[in-house]
């Protein structure tokens, strides 16, 4: 990457479109787009690659300079968003997961109550009671 792309403000459009990406993956979770899913995930990595590159040749201003100081604020701002919806996104695929275990518990006679949660308070994997599951 040549030094006039690793500069503040590439690496703030390239945050602008992380979250716009991250927006887009949202709306394929939420609509089950599995298309849709797999070419956010796909932008995703992509710009996750890009934002690290740029964010080893980049680095806040040492000096007071205003209008650097606007720029660096605004990528700070960006960074929290895409964390927020970074975060959000994951919430919306553990809460899918959890759904889907759910109708399989039910398909499968298998009873819901035996399921305990870990430390992080997700939901363990069931505890067999079959003989076929033990196997």
């Amino acid at each position: 990457m040549s030094d006039a792309l690793a500069s503040p403000r590439h690496l703030r459009a390239l945050l602008t479109e992380f979250d716009a990406v991250l927006s887009a993956e949202y709306d394929a979770l939420r609509e089950r787009n599995a298309d849709g899913l797999d070419a956010a995930i796909a932008r995703k990595q992509r710009l996750a690659h890009d934002i690290e590159v740029v964010t080893t040749q980049v680095t806040p201003p040492a000096t007071p300079d205003p209008e650097l100081l606007e720029e660096w604020s605004e990528i700070r701002t960006l960074l929290g968003r895409c964390a927020l919806a970074n975060r959000t996104n994951g919430a919306a695929i553990d809460a899918s997961r959890s759904f889907v275990t759910s109708m399989l518990d039910i398909l499968t006679g298998r009873n819901v109550r035996e399921r305990t949660y870990t430390a992080r308070g997700r939901l363990a994997p069931a505890v067999p009671h079959a003989t076929y599951e033990r196997v």
